[in-house]
């Protein structure tokens, strides 16, 4: 851009090329400006051209008093003197102070649109305030890329650096918000779009930086690298010039650079001895989760649970704390608290790391415990699954899943509900007292290690030793877990349970491999903590079998209704609607002695009734009175009552199927007023009763055998004659397949 200027004693001319230039077009403007430098007049002309020169002349004379002439005379000096518009390395002209090449100009106090009108350029104030982009960062988080630009900006003499996500840049609300009330945008209907242009324009071709937006593996210049709070571990140590950025709950995942000789195995050394802080089936699967979790692709979580007091924070500490020295007890990543998407974005960036979610404890309304054994069932299934949540983007695209990528430790004094949910997790108890409680003076030596960093040094050292070899071990990780698997099966668990048992042996095997490459432990040593683990690991599975156990859906089922029986809130009867003998009260009597007499009262609804041995149950009432109560204990049957009846029959609870040999329904009675308006089976009317079914002798009828008895009834049998009290005689719970099916009953039966 040239410049020409002609100066005079009280005034001076300039002629400078147009802010923003048209293409083809020779229009130039001139400026007036007084001794002052206050500018006294601006307008823009194709000066080159005689007719509109002497139209300049002649306006500037009005305003000056000089002849049109003499003016005339300058304005074709100051042309001569402009610098050709393609001349952009030559120096400007002496008084023509170039500006660049868009409509907007940086002030002190703000930022001008150089307006063009008919009348000439007005300066338009568009902000209070200065700003540039200075850098583009990229935010890469393995599934999305998100661009922040670093901003600078100048208010009032005060300079601010800021970050704002580009999708927000062009609302410009981020002004007011990050420099306060002062930082304004002049009215206006197309001032928040110059101000947005302005700032774009004025700050030119801003760099552009790649920044990693989660923990753990990630390909960087053709080498595996383990991504922390600052920055990489790889196969030489740390990596320069990679930069991550994490959430705040996450920054304190910051590993040391790899120890080596003696500081690396003294490290090692340390680690190790956590392992004797507590009993052997706590401490040994949390133990194998610390190093399976770099190892990537792990599809379970753990679960500690323990009384309050019991130390399963702080132990779940000493674990977290391999990946940074502040991730203590008071400042763990995660916590129950949080909502169901935060746990599932922390759960998601914690790639390949253990990551602690604190404090499971349901409380308050039961509304209240209901949510948090929800939020448990979305994240540890999203974990087991390892998917997540399908959501769409602005523009109904589908966004990429956010499955938790690393593994997930909770803790709490509670477990959370459901057999599935169950089965992804291994659940260990930390008893308050007893041999297998923790040893508290020996937790205090492991809290000053891991305080000084010796746990966050050795995980440093086994990154690098993964990272030599990060390929060759991925390639082999699925056979050795698929051995391991094969080894810890057990007939009757479920088969989660070998899976998970094999991942976490898995981990501690190549850990115990990298100890012994350095020469912290030798063979010896690597066997002994082997067995430990692996009979660890066996009592930790069949303690697993428990839980899962009791959470099956048959077995909660047949258990709800002897609580449903023994509470009162139902009852049996006899054929004629009486309480049955012996042991009323096992089915739901209660006796009442009056001055009359004493008289046994039936309890709550009536679901079924007995005749001799035979158990009959009428299964929409049964059913019922099984969810009201699982209801208002904070639970359900999370089944459909067709699953139910194939359950029972799988579990070898049902004594008989229908007539065809398959579990399917059979035809029922419809409602009548003379059966209640209830489904019953399907019997002929001389068999009736009082709305109860008066069953046929078998001996009459030609039957041979009570199985025989049930196919012509068309009911199931379920024999449970093992599990009744001494002082009730054998019955035989017989489950019509039309209705829901029922399960069993009996105050004093151990299910």
């Amino acid at each position: 851009m040239g410049q020409g200027c002609v100066c005079m004693s009280d005034y001076s001319i300039r002629v400078e090329l147009p802010a923003r230039p048209r293409r083809g077009s020779t229009r130039l403007t001139v400026v007036v400006e007084d001794s002052q430098g206050a500018g006294i007049f601006r307008d823009r002309a194709d000066i080159n051209e005689e007719k509109s020169r002497t139209r300049i002349a002649e306006r500037i004379a009005q305003l000056t008093g000089d002849t049109a002439d003499d003016i005339n005379q300058r304005l074709l000096q100051g042309l001569s003197q402009m610098q050709p518009p393609g001349n952009a390395g030559g120096p400007p002209g002496p008084a023509l102070g170039l500006g660049n090449q868009y409509p907007y100009e940086p002030t002190p106090g703000g930022i001008i649109w150089n307006r063009e009108t008919p009348e000439g350029i007005i300066p338009v104030p568009l902000t209070t305030f200065i700003a540039t982009i200075t850098g583009q960062v990229v935010e890469d988080d393995g599934a999305e890329t998100h661009r922040l630009l670093e901003i600078e900006a100048v208010l009032r003499g005060r300079t601010y650096h800021f970050r704002v996500p580009s999708g927000k840049f062009s609302s410009m609300a981020w002004p007011m918000d990050q420099m306060g009330a002062a930082a304004a945008l002049w009215a206006g209907l197309s001032i928040k779009d110059h101000a947005r242009a302005a700032i774009q324009f004025l700050s030119g071709a801003p760099p552009e930086r790649q920044v990693y937006a989660h923990l753990g593996w990630r390909k960087i210049g053709g080498s595996w690298c383990y991504l922390h709070a600052g920055g990489a571990i790889g196969p030489v140590g740390p990596v320069p010039d990679v930069e991550v950025l994490l959430p705040s709950d996450l920054e304190r995942y910051l590993l040391p650079d790899p120890p080596r000789g003696a500081d690396l195995r003294d490290s090692i050394q340390a680690s190790l001895r956590l392992l004797d802080v507590a009993g052997a089936a706590a401490v040994f699967p949390l133990y194998c989760a610390v190093w399976r979790a770099p190892l990537a692709g792990c599809d379970s979580g753990q679960h500690l649970v323990g009384p309050t007091g019991s130390g399963k924070s702080e132990l779940a500490a000493l674990a977290q704390q391999h990946y940074g020295a502040g991730l203590d007890a008071r400042h763990l990543p995660g916590n129950w608290s949080s909502t169901d998407n935060a746990l599932e974005s922390l759960a998601f960036t914690a790639k390949d790391a253990l990551i602690v979610v604190d404090d499971f404890c349901p409380g308050g309304r039961q509304y209240d415990v209901q949510a948090m054994h929800r939020k448990a069932d979305r994240l540890f299934r999203a974990q087991g699954n390892t998917s997540g949540r399908q959501r769409l983007s602005r523009d109904s695209t589908l966004r990429p899943a956010r499955p938790p990528r690393g593994m997930v430790l909770s803790t709490g004094e509670d477990v959370p509900m459901g057999q599935s949910l169950q089965a992804r997790v291994l659940i260990s108890e930390v008893p308050k007292d007893g041999s297998d409680a923790l040893d508290w003076d020996r937790i205090t030596a492991c809290q000053e290690a891991s305080a000084a960093g010796l746990y966050a040094q050795a995980m440093s050292g086994y990154i690098r030793w993964l990272a030599s070899q990060y390929e060759e071990i991925q390639t082999g990780l699925q056979a050795k877990t698929s051995a391991l698997r094969d080894r810890a099966y057990q007939s009757g668990q479920h088969r989660r349970t070998p899976d998970i048992v094999a991942n976490l042996a898995v981990g501690l095997e190549y850990f115990l491999e990298f100890a012994v490459s350095t020469e912290a432990i030798d063979e010896k040593e690597r066997q002994a903590v082997q067995e430990r683990c692996w009979n660890a690991l066996g009592r930790a599975a069949a303690a697993q079998g428990e839980h899962q156990e009791s959470q099956e859906p048959a077995q909660r089922f047949l258990q709800l209704v002897l609580a449903a029986l023994s509470s009162g809130r139902c009852h049996i009867a006899n054929l004629q609607g009486e309480a049955p003998n012996p042991s009323p009260d096992a089915w739901g009597w209660r006796r009442n002695d009056s001055l009359s007499g004493s008289a046994w009262n039936p309890q709550g609804r009536r679901i079924g009734w007995v005749d001799g041995n035979d158990l009959y149950l009428d299964c929409l009432a049964a059913f019922a009175e099984v969810q009201l109560l699982a209801k208002d204990s904070g639970e359900s049957i999370p089944i459909t009552m067709n699953t139910l009846r194939k359950r029972l029959s799988q579990r070898g609870l049902l004594r008989s199927t229908d007539i065809r040999g398959a579990v399917k329904g059979l035809k029922s009675a419809k409602p009548s007023k003379a059966n209640g308006g209830r489904y019953y089976i399907s019997i002929p009317k001389t068999y009736t009763r009082r709305r109860w079914p008066k069953w046929p002798n078998p001996a009459a009828s030609g039957i041979r055998s009570r199985r025989e008895m049930g196919h012509r009834l068309g009911h199931l049998t379920i024999s449970l004659q093992a599990k009744w009290p001494p002082e009730v005689a054998p019955y035989t719970l017989w489950l019509k397949l039309k209705e829901p099916p029922m399960g069993h009953l009996g105050r004093h039966l151990s299910i």
